[in-house]
């Protein structure tokens, strides 16, 4: 057989491979590490956008813009009474619109049983003013995923504070 058209061996093609295996070893545990705090922190930070996002809805619109929170999403809608509900009664009703509908990324979550927002637990509202009327002291809104989490709280203000 001639040496010169052999091509690469079984034992070159398995040392090339252990060797890259060696390396992604290596190399996965701080890159999922670091991708998980990067879904968490941009969760945060859309959330922080879009509440201060509701709030000038709310006084664009003069109306109150409800924010409704669930374990994987959160949805915001201006609360004006129409498609049927009475005016402000904190449910999506069929006409309203929906200016915000987010999925959170995968593996980040919204601690719904540590919401404690006064008139309905998973829901706040900002009225006409831009303020959150419901909230005397500060609440908070807590993300978390498998290892760390953030706390965004409101206070009565409107203020939004990403902890």
């Amino acid at each position: 057989m001639n040496r010169n058209n052999s091509g690469i061996t079984a034992l070159e093609l398995v040392t090339t491979i252990a060797i890259v295996a060696v390396i992604a070893a290596l190399v996965m545990p701080p890159y999922l590490k670091w991708n998980r705090a990067h879904r968490l922190g941009g969760a945060a930070t859309n959330l922080t956008a879009d509440l201060e996002m509701a709030k000038m809805r709310a006084i664009r619109e003069n109306a109150f813009v409800v924010v409704e929170f669930g374990a994987g999403n959160y949805t915001i809608f201006v609360d004006n009474g129409e498609g049927g509900g009475s005016a402000a009664d904190w449910n999506h009703n069929g006409a309203e619109i929906v200016a915000q509908n987010r999925d959170l990324p995968p593996g980040v979550q919204i601690d719904t049983g540590s919401l404690n927002f006064p008139t309905i637990s998973d829901k706040t509202r900002f009225n006409g003013r831009g303020l959150p009327p419901d909230i005397v002291a500060p609440r908070g809104i807590q993300l978390a995923n498998a290892t760390n989490s953030r706390l965004i709280t409101v206070n009565r203000l409107g203020y939004i504070n990403v902890q």
